[in-house]
């Protein structure tokens, strides 16, 4: 029967405390186990949503006797970023105590882990051992402090499973998925599963985010060929769309695209009842060193001319900034498009900053300036 665990993290404030729940589904025992959290950026919910949705179509699996697999969920992975609030709008992303990005810097084992692998190295595919070994080469870093355990925490859940589903959203784009160079063909399971028709890839995307983290320390065994790829734990990050898109009926398909790719992982049986996923455009990987940030080249007001999700070629204006301050019949400023692909992410604020970031392409040929290991923003 599923269970839940309440663990509370060290106060950072007198007469403070912060707690996370973990729901359990599935026998602990089980050959394989997946985790999925959502809300490390406390102001993106969609992910909040779709959780709810996994966890109510788990709770009748269970009950069928279909749950294969050891299924745990943290339903929000941020308390104390759910409780900042500025003059009543959510600071989600970034800690108000320091500025840091709340899905950056989590603890990096690899190190350690090298030292243990060199010392006591698993036989080949003995995954109980080596989650052993991530286990010890985490204990050495156990924080006191409250975000720093917060991310300590997340990430010992995390490795402890097969899987890994971090549930993320943007301000503004479509569905789409980043997961780890290797592990193409798993990346493209889950995008055809939940109807994602945009994959990036990279090797390393530098800044220490939750997946990275848990991908670099299985990318150390691999490279000692002490797993192979069918046995290689697999982390990805599913962008849920934008902000605004917290809807029933949407996180409830989202949810069952979940399921979908549980069954296909042999966590979930499928069942007679078991649902295709709707028909979508075929996938499109693209390299992480793809991907451009598009910028106002002036201040003033966004006038976009490309929707989400439009084909866009090198040279073509996706968007205009129109001055407000401007002498009368001042022209417009075009922002031009230096890659031939897709617009997938469009910033939702409408009076942009001169060299504001407010839009996301991406193109299938990676670009000069884009380079490994420094591939994420704040």
């Amino acid at each position: 029967m599923a269970t839940t665990e309440t663990t509370s993290l060290p106060s950072h404030t007198p007469g403070t405390t912060h707690t996370l729940l973990k729901h359990s589904f599935g026998g602990a025992d089980a050959a394989r186990s997946a985790y999925l959290q959502a809300g490390t950026h406390a102001d993106e919910h969609p992910g909040l949503l779709v959780l709810q949705h996994v966890i109510g179509q788990l709770q009748v699996l269970e009950q069928q006797g279909r749950i294969l697999g050891h299924i745990v969920i943290v339903p929000f992975a941020n308390p104390v970023g759910l409780g900042q609030q500025v003059f009543g709008q959510m600071v989600g992303r970034y800690n108000l105590a320091n500025g840091e990005n709340f899905n950056r810097n989590f603890p990096d084992i690899t190190q350690r882990l090298i030292a243990e692998l060199k010392h006591n190295p698993p036989a080949k595919n003995d995954l109980p051992a080596i989650k052993a070994l991530f286990a010890k080469a985490l204990t050495a870093s156990a924080p006191n402090e409250t975000v720093a355990a917060n991310k300590y925490w997340l990430l010992k859940q995390a490795l402890e499973h097969d899987i890994l589903l971090d549930l993320h959203c943007d301000t503004s784009s479509i569905l789409h998925i980043y997961a780890n160079l290797n592990q193409r063909q798993r990346a493209l399971d889950l995008a055809v599963a939940t109807g994602v028709d945009a994959v990036f890839l990279e090797d390393e995307a530098g800044g220490l985010p939750l997946d990275e983290c848990y991908a670099k320390a299985w990318k150390e065994v691999l490279k000692l060929d002490l797993v192979d790829t069918a046995h290689l734990g697999f982390s990805a990050t599913l962008e849920l769309r934008g902000q605004a898109d917290v809807d029933d009926d949407i996180a409830a398909e989202d949810a069952r695209g979940i399921i979908r790719f549980f069954q296909r992982e042999g966590l979930v049986e499928a069942g007679a009842d078991a649902v295709e996923a709707p028909c979508r455009s075929p996938v499109t990987v693209y390299p992480l060193e793809g991907v451009s940030h598009l910028l106002a080249p002036a201040t003033g007001i966004v006038a976009w001319k490309k929707q989400i999700g439009d084909a866009v070629e090198v040279d073509e204006v996706i968007a205009q900034i129109v001055p407000v301050d401007g002498v009368l019949g001042a022209p417009r400023y075009a922002v031009l498009s230096n890659v031939s692909g897709r617009l997938i992410a469009r910033h939702h604020v409408k009076l942009a900053r001169s060299g504001q970031k407010i839009g996301m392409l991406a193109g299938t040929t990676p670009l000069p300036e884009r380079q490994t290991g420094k591939l994420m923003g704040l």
